[in-house]
């Protein structure tokens, strides 16, 4: 009997020990998993802003302040007509000597170049500072075909404005079609009424535009070719 008591008093003097090695265990365990659990909350944060903001930031390239050119060149496709009338403005405070608007028509009547050309008249802009392009149906045919104006009249610089959204396409497309013509071009966004590079998701309308813009880009990076 005198024995065996050594042992059992040694057994119950370790319990304390191992369970406090078990709490310890747990604790870690507890701070590990709440690391982990921090780390995945932060890269959900990061993954949502990238998502949210990076489509804004990819579309709307960096534009310096417009330089006095040769010539702005506007063209057609938004419904506000900001487009139109930051060139007016442009033109207006001097930034070129002609304004060029370029703009098919779609629907087999007055063309959009004329249209602008008619409405910039009535803001008191010379007719014969006004260059019409009426056959660029899309930002490529916009390009290829201002282009050739350009160059028909000696000019050798132009302001491009569109809108935000747009402009990464629109100077990668004029990057393109204005190789080696010697002409600068110099991507210029007009104000948008709606579209926001920060906040492009709030709204249907500017969430369709921007998912749009996103799949021309990805054609024009898959494919090289322009439209």
């Amino acid at each position: 009997m005198n024995r065996s008591a050594p042992r059992f008093g040694s057994s119950s003097t370790s319990y304390p020990a191992a369970r406090r090695s078990s709490t310890s265990a747990l604790a870690l365990a507890a701070r590990r998993g709440g690391k982990l659990l921090l780390r995945l909350i932060l890269s959900l944060m990061l993954l949502l802003a990238v998502g949210l903001l990076g489509p804004g930031f990819l579309l709307d390239t960096p534009q310096p302040p417009p330089a006095v050119s040769d010539a702005i060149v506007v063209i057609s496709g938004d419904e506000q007509l900001a487009r139109f009338q930051e060139g007016v403005n442009l033109y207006q405070k001097g930034m070129g000597q002609f304004l060029v608007f370029s703009g098919a028509a779609f629907d087999n009547g007055t063309s959009n170049a004329d249209v602008m050309r008619a409405l910039a008249v009535r803001r008191g802009v010379p007719d014969s500072a006004i260059l019409d392009e009426p056959l660029g149906e899309d930002t490529w045919g916009n390009a290829i075909y201002t282009r050739q104006v350009l160059e028909d009249h000696g000019l050798h610089s132009a302001i491009l404005v569109t809108s935000p959204y747009h402009a990464r396409r629109a100077k990668l497309t004029f990057d393109a079609a204005y190789a080696g013509s010697g002409i600068r071009v110099a991507v210029h966004a007009a104000p948008d009424s709606q579209w926001r590079k920060l906040s492009w998701w709030q709204q249907a309308e500017t969430r369709h535009l921007t998912f749009t813009e996103l799949q021309k880009l990805a054609y024009i990076f898959a494919t090289g070719q322009y439209h």
